[in-house]
């Protein structure tokens, strides 16, 4: 537990336990679970997960989070498959996909730090803006949307080593070198001190509007790496890909260790937080559970977890029990009050 403490993996631990508890129970409960389709399923639906998730982390320990992740993804692909069609090479492709979600990050940057919109309404009206854009391109594009792309960009996805898909070892790979970055770089500490204390931040000299704007063009940066994977994976980019992706990242980030009032999160966190979820789900198709109760379940999962969030942070603010559960009314500081 000191080491624990130490690294500020608590709440890590415990998604960790319980990531685990959900493997045995699936690999007990249901033999398809250890399947290698299953597991190259499992495989391939967290990679893309897990590198979006370290972007929208790092929003967390700032104090930020983005509703345009699942629109970049989408639009990062299309991209990267129009450029691709256009018979220009792979890495040319590559690179305005990634483009696009420095772009769009770069806008939700601007937005948020310097023209002072809550980055709430910031990043669900780039949202909206880049699923109308999406739309656009495809106008007149079949429903499959685009298709047959070059081998050596669907290998990207599909490439593999002992039964481990290139793209999971690559998202692994991500998640070690963020935590490094976190934790051993200055440029982690100042993310840290950001969302911890925004105020107190500026006070001892941290740019935190670069900060900001720097966290929302990686995340930007990660959805479109993500978007440009998939892509690879499925052999196609349509107007489908990344809806609805961003709250199930969301969640995994909360779960994972994040917090919403900023300053807590970990890559660590962020892996286990989308292993939680992609096991969750798994296992709602392997017992073929109803869409609705899948969607009522994360929803909950949601709420219990942000609840348990607001009420660490009121007990780290030291507020009472009697106090968060409604037996005692909060003191008031008689100085502010009106004289009688």
């Amino acid at each position: 537990m000191p080491l624990l403490k130490r690294w500020r993996l608590e709440q890590e631990a415990i998604t960790f336990a319980v990531v685990l508890l959900l493997v045995i129970l699936l690999a007990w409960g249901s033999p398809a679970f250890l399947d290698s389709n299953n597991l190259d399923s499992l495989q391939t639906s967290m990679a893309p997960n897990m590198i979006i998730a370290i972007g929208m982390m790092v929003l967390f320990i700032v104090g930020l989070f983005d509703l345009s992740v699942g629109a970049v993804m989408g639009l990062s692909g299309i991209i990267t498959a129009l450029v691709l069609s256009a018979g220009y090479g792979m890495g040319a492709a590559i690179a305005c996909g990634l483009g696009v979600g420095i772009g769009i990050g770069l806008i939700n940057g601007l937005l948020v730090a310097v023209f002072g919109i809550n980055h709430l309404i910031a990043t669900l009206g780039v949202m909206y803006m880049t699923r109308g854009v999406i739309e656009v391109l495809l106008l007149g594009a079949p429903l499959a949307g685009f298709t047959s792309f070059p081998l050596a960009f669907t290998m990207l996805g599909n490439g593999s080593i002992v039964g481990v898909y290139w793209m999971f070892l690559f998202a692994l790979a991500l998640v070690v070198v963020g935590e490094f970055v976190l934790r051993r770089t200055v440029l982690g500490r100042r993310l840290y001190f950001t969302g911890g204390n925004h105020d107190a931040a500026r006070l001892i000299g941290i740019d935190t509007k670069r900060m900001q704007i720097g966290a929302l063009v990686f995340s930007g940066f990660m959805a479109a790496l993500a978007g440009v994977l998939v892509t690879a994976r499925i052999g196609m980019a349509n107007r489908y890909l990344g809806i609805g992706l961003e709250m199930n990242i969301i969640i995994a980030c909360l779960v994972g260790g994040g917090s919403i009032a900023g300053g807590k999160g970990s890559a660590i966190g962020a892996m286990l937080g989308v292993a939680f979820i992609s096991l969750i789900t798994n296992a709602f198709n392997l017992f073929e559970v109803p869409s609705e109760w899948q969607s009522s379940v994360i929803g909950a999962v949601l709420v219990v977890v942000v609840a348990i969030d607001g009420i660490l942070l009121l007990r780290k603010q030291r507020v009472s029990w009697q106090t968060i559960l409604g037996w005692r009314s909060p003191r008031r500081n008689s100085a502010t009050l009106p004289a009688e």
